[in-house]
C-alpha cells in the first residue's frame, strides 16, 4: 500500500465527480478556447451533445480508476 497510489486514487475520484458534474461547462470553455480568432463570438458557442457525453465517461472512468487504486489494496 503506497501513500502516493492512494493519494492519486483519491485525486482521480474527486477531478472525476467535478468532471462529471460540470461536464456541460468544461466542455463549453474547451469550445469557447477554440473560437478564439474565428468570427463566433464567445457567448454563441454552444457544446454537441456527443462532447458532453463523452466528457461524462472519462469523468467517470476517473473515478473508476480512482476507487481502484484508493481502495483497491484494501481488498485484498
Amino acid at each position: 500500500m503506497d501513500g502516493q497510489s492512494i493519494l492519486f486514487g483519491v485525486l482521480s475520484v474527486g477531478g472525476g465527480i467535478l468532471s462529471y458534474r460540470y461536464a456541460y461547462r468544461l466542455t463549453k470553455l474547451g469550445e469557447q478556447l477554440d473560437s478564439i480568432g474565428s468570427q463566433t463570438r464567445w457567448h454563441e458557442v454552444e457544446p454537441t451533445d456527443w462532447n458532453v457525453l463523452l466528457t461524462k465517461l472519462l469523468g467517470l472512468f476517473f473515478v473508476a480508476l480512482g476507487l481502484y487504486y484508493a481502495v483497491g489494496p484494501y481488498l485484498t
